[in-house]
């Protein structure tokens, strides 16, 4: 009974996430659905809330959240964004390079409908190399969503990895041999034929002015890989670079300038870029998991699924796959995937089965026809819906085979 009480909530969460209902509030629903299927006694559910709740792993990956898309809103509205564009143009010269980098740049921001600012000028360079709208739409998908898998300050990989009870550098570093995969195949499927025959112009200027509009990742980048800073800590650095860098042009010197730039900044973009409504995703999620832990439930599928002799490297790959593809949100396919088989894999092969259960959760959401920005991308390139996928599903298929490949090496 308990099992199919979380196959129930499992496609209830699936079915509100499709309606696009907030993903906390489904996740919420399933919560309750578990609660009263297997069902758990008031005293173990009031421990899962107080451990959901008040876990500094929460407090700290709710923080996250908020600033992640806050730093994305300060980068676009002070301008930030439109500098680094212009510069690599200058720089890059080559329109496959510039095609490559300009979604991936922007990938790297949670910034919402953050496929839309990177479409503009993928149409334009596209409209140079002669390729159609679903061709475009394809490049500016592939090369914004492939780092998803191993960026430790995508969102997505914070919550898989504090799920999993590991670090988002873990994560990240397990899934590298994916992510090249992706690199090597999106070069070779969508960009390696088209002419490249341009060339850039170094420019010191041109230089200096992308390396100061990417600045404040960088320093999130370094503070965080390099020196082990904690990430919220990074993250404010991050911002309070942002709000500094590239000042207004105005009277004074530039020390006062920035101090000016940074208040106005601070007062008109820092709340417009909080989502707290991710704060109830982060909660939902976090409740989701902590309800599943508190049930043997687990445990017996476990002993179920081992009886019937179903490798557990087939489950890893299919079942993320098909939540990403049904729900088209990358937070409801970690969110749901994640906790569930956290509970199946042993020791020995643990961290082979966390990598691959989140690469085969982001191949879905990345190709899945609900996904938000294939929609958006979509209707700003006019394409034909059918069509993109000759585009994005041969990477997506390389980063999956590459993910299982490296699983079962590592031992899966």
């Amino acid at each position: 009974m308990g099992i199919f009480a979380i196959g129930l909530a499992v496609v209830l969460i699936m079915v509100l996430a499709i309606k696009r209902i907030n993903i906390g509030l489904a996740m919420l629903a399933g919560s309750v659905l578990i609660c009263v299927g297997i069902p758990l006694q008031p005293q173990a559910v009031a421990e899962a809330c107080k451990s959901a709740l008040l876990s500094p792993v929460t407090w700290e990956l709710a923080a996250a959240v908020l600033l992640i898309g806050a730093l994305g809103y300060v980068l676009k509205a002070s301008g930030a964004l439109d500098v680094m564009v212009d510069s690599l143009l200058k720089l890059l010269g080559d329109p496959r390079g510039i095609l490559l980098v300009l979604p991936s740049l922007i990938g790297a921001l949670t910034v919402p409908g953050g496929a839309m600012m990177s479409a503009p000028m993928v149409d334009q360079l596209g409209d140079r190399v002669g390729i159609g709208p679903e061709y475009k739409t394809g490049i500016n998908i592939i090369f914004r969503h492939i780092w998803y898998i191993a960026l430790p300050i995508i969102p997505s990989l914070i919550l898989a990895a504090s799920l999993a009870g590991i670090s988002p550098r873990q994560l990240a570093v397990l899934n590298l041999p994916a992510l090249a995969a992706g690199v090597v195949a999106g070069w070779l499927l969508l960009l390696h034929r088209l002419p490249g025959k341009n060339r850039g112009h170094w420019n010191n200027g041109d230089f200096r002015r992308f390396v100061l509009s990417i600045l404040p990742i960088l320093l999130i980048i370094g503070a965080y890989l390099l020196l082990g800073i904690n990430f919220v800590l990074a993250l404010l650095i991050g911002i309070v670079a942002a709000l500094l860098n590239l000042p207004e042009p105005g009277q004074g010197n530039i020390a006062a300038r920035m101090a000016g730039t940074a208040l106005r900044r601070a007062k008109t973009m820092i709340l417009p870029g909080l989502r707290p409504q991710l704060l109830l995703v982060v909660a939902g999620v976090m409740l989701f998991k902590e309800l599943l832990a508190a049930s043997d439930v687990l445990t017996d599928f476990a002993a179920d699924l081992i009886g019937l002799g179903i490798p557990m490297w087939l489950l890893l790959t299919v079942l993320p796959l098909l939540i990403g593809l049904a729900t088209g949100s990358h937070e409801a396919a970690v969110g749901i995937a994640m906790p569930i088989f956290v509970g199946l894999l042993p020791a020995n092969t643990y961290l082979a089965g966390v990598g691959l259960t989140y690469i085969a959760a982001t191949m879905g959401y990345m190709t899945s026809p609900l996904h938000l920005c294939l929609i958006l991308t979509r209707e700003f390139f006019n394409a034909r819906f059918a069509k993109i996928y000759r585009y994005t599903a041969p990477v997506a298929l390389a980063m999956l085979i590459a993910g299982l490949v490296t699983a079962l090496v590592r031992g899966l």
